[in-house]
Parts: C-alpha cells; sequence; structure tokens
C-alpha cells in the first residue's frame, strides 16, 4: 500500500504533525506551508529543508499538491476558513483543537464535512495522554466505580512566552477567548470522560493578564449525565507551572491524573479494604502531553478502515459548544443549557 501523502499548514502547532507524517510507517510529508516561513526563527527551518518536503510559497499550492490529508495547524481563528477549503479540495482533514473560536464557525465546518464526504480529525490530544488514557481505561473497567464528581484544569501562564508568533493570542482585533483557546484540553478531557454536559455555570475574571483583551481565567460547575458533578478551572495567567490536574471520584475510590507526570495515582476501596491502609497507589506511565504521533496512527488506521474517528467534527463542536456556554454563563449570571444540535 502507498503512504497517504500528508500536507500541512502552520509549522509551529504543526511541526509535530509533520515530523509524524515524517516518521510515520504509512505517511509521507510532502508539502509545508507556513505565512511566516522565512521570517520566524522559532521554525525549524533544517527539518523541512533536509527532508524533502516542497515548502510551498502559498497556500493554494498545498490544495493543488494532490494529497490524501491537510493538517490544519495555524491559529483559531483561521481554521474555518482553511478546513473547508480543504475540504473543498477533496482531501482528508485533520484541525488542531480548538476547532474554531464560536459555534457558529464549527457549524461551517459540519457542513464542509458533510458536503465532501471525507473523513475528518479534530486534534484533541490529551485523549492521547498516556496518563488520561489509562486513567479511562481503570474507569471503564469500573476500578472506582460510578463517577460522582470529577474536575478538571487547565493552568498555564501565557505570559511565560505562550503569546504566539507575533502576539496573535494577545491580539485585540482577533479577542482569542482563552477559556476556548486553551481550556478547550480540558473541556475535552472532562467531555471524554463524563460524557456531554448539559448545563455550565461559570465566572471569569481579569486579574493576570489586565492587558490582554478577553477574560483570563474562568471557575465553571456544570451538570454530567448520570447525576455527575463537574468543576473546570481555566487560566492563561495563572503564577504555577503547567498542568492539567484532573480528579475523578467514583463510587469505590478516586483517580489522580496529570499529562505531565510520570505516574497516576488510584484509591481503591477494595484495596483499603485488604490492606486496611488508606493510601493512594501510584501507576507510572509515560510522560507524553502532546501525543501527536498517536494520534495521526488512528486517524490513519480510520483511514484505512473506512470509517469515521472518534474525535470527529462533531466531537470538536461539542468541546466549543461546552465552552461558548459557560462564557455566556459568565456574562449574563445564569447557568446556561449546552446546545449540541448542529
Amino acid at each position: 500500500m502507498s503512504k497517504y501523502k500528508i500536507g500541512v499548514l502552520g509549522l509551529r502547532m504543526g511541526h509535530a504533525w509533520a515530523k509524524a507524517a515524517h516518521s510515520l510507517p504509512d505517511t509521507g510529508l510532502s508539502i509545508v506551508y507556513d505565512k511566516y516561513f522565512n521570517e520566524n526563527e522559532l521554525i525549524n527551518h533544517d527539518f523541512y529543508l533536509n527532508n524533502g518536503c516542497v515548502i510551498a510559497t502559498t497556500e493554494e499550492e498545498v490544495y493543488d499538491a494532490g494529497l490524501d490529508v491537510i493538517i490544519v495547524a495555524t491559529p483559531d481563528h483561521i481554521h474555518r476558513e482553511q478546513c473547508i477549503r480543504a475540504l473543498k479540495a477533496g482531501k482528508h482533514v485533520i484541525c488542531e483543537k480548538p476547532l474554531a473560536p464560536t459555534v457558529a464557525e464549527c457549524k461551517s465546518i459540519i457542513a464542509a464535512v458533510r458536503e465532501s464526504g471525507k473523513f475528518f480529525m479534530t486534534g484533541q490530544v490529551c485523549r492521547y495522554a498516556p496518563g488520561f488514557k489509562l486513567a479511562r481505561h481503570l474507569i471503564d473497567q469500573g476500578r472506582i466505580g460510578d463517577i460522582v464528581c470529577i474536575e478538571s484544569e487547565y493552568a498555564h501562564d501565557y505570559s511565560k512566552g505562550a503569546a504566539g508568533y507575533m502576539g496573535w493570542r494577545r491580539d485585540p482585533a482577533i479577542k482569542r477567548d482563552g477559556f476556548i483557546g486553551g481550556g478547550c484540553h480540558t473541556l475535552d478531557l472532562i467531555r471524554w470522560l463524563a460524557g456531554d454536559p448539559t448545563e455550565v455555570f461559570c465566572y471569569m475574571n481579569h486579574k493576570f493578564l489586565p492587558d490582554w483583551p478577553t477574560a483570563d481565567t474562568g471557575m465553571a460547575v456544570a451538570k454530567f449525565p448520570n447525576d455527575v458533578i463537574g468543576r473546570v478551572f481555566v487560566s492563561i495567567g495563572v503564577k504555577r507551572p503547567y498542568t492539567m490536574r484532573t480528579v475523578i471520584n467514583g463510587t469505590r475510590g478516586t483517580i489522580i491524573c496529570d499529562n505531565t507526570s510520570e505516574f497516576i495515582q488510584i484509591y481503591e476501596e477494595s484495596v483499603y479494604d485488604a490492606a486496611k491502609i488508606t493510601k493512594f497507589a501510584q501507576i507510572p506511565v509515560l510522560v507524553s502531553s502532546h501525543n501527536v504521533d498517536a494520534e495521526l496512527q488512528d486517524f490513519i488506521g480510520c483511514l484505512n478502515r473506512n470509517e469515521q474517528c472518534l474525535t470527529d467534527v462533531i466531537e470538536g463542536s461539542k468541546t466549543i459548544a461546552f465552552g461558548e456556554a459557560a462564557i455566556k454563563s459568565a456574562r449574563t449570571g445564569i447557568p446556561e443549557k449546552i446546545d449540541y444540535n448542529f
């Protein structure tokens, strides 16, 4: 079987995708494009110059390159336009998270996916982080019983070099909402673990990064299926090391996990009954917070089987709907229902 020909738009977030496409056995990196390829010193120019891929000088070259898959890894506010153009060009598409800044833009992408008949992945990488995958496996095994309450966080100080090239994340003309832009990680993760929330109430403030255009910190409480309660904390200015610490409390135990730790913790009531000691056990895991290789492998596997991947355009849109409802709640001061009618 010939390799899938891959093109990448955007070479900062897209660099990991480009490396994966170059190294995986079923894919080949054919062409890349970044508007600022020559100016941006953070791009690994040698990788592209030395590995035989075409460095496009226009975006149109990518759509016309006879590719199988186009990976959209540009800033959030460009995703809709580029995804739609790639789909209309007859390509399968992987789009970095968040899928788009608003539900309205997501709906445009959904329509294009349905019209094209092509396969689509939203790059929700937390579902591929080993610690979170193990936590999901243990939950599915029933090791902590039924989930009662769950809390997850996205804590990342964007003032430490995370404003994006030319500061696009803090551009007042773009007005990127950090609760969705960064918080989509934890919003999607908690959905994956507990199901789709039905209602959310949220408070937000703007004290860490007052010169940025939108609120930098938010705390949301949501209702999940099966009477599960959830809490989400998102801050793009909090003064602490980056973390996505997540705690899942079940009827028979608790799991604490992260995407930056070398182990997850689990407390099981059945173990306490035998050992008569209340203590967490540690299970070692690989630290791979951005496991893009696994994402691309999963997508290619789905193409080989002619089936849609689990993190499709609808899953990406549901995460945005969750975040958008939380932002609306912070503005209105009342709980907001989450509309998944796409």
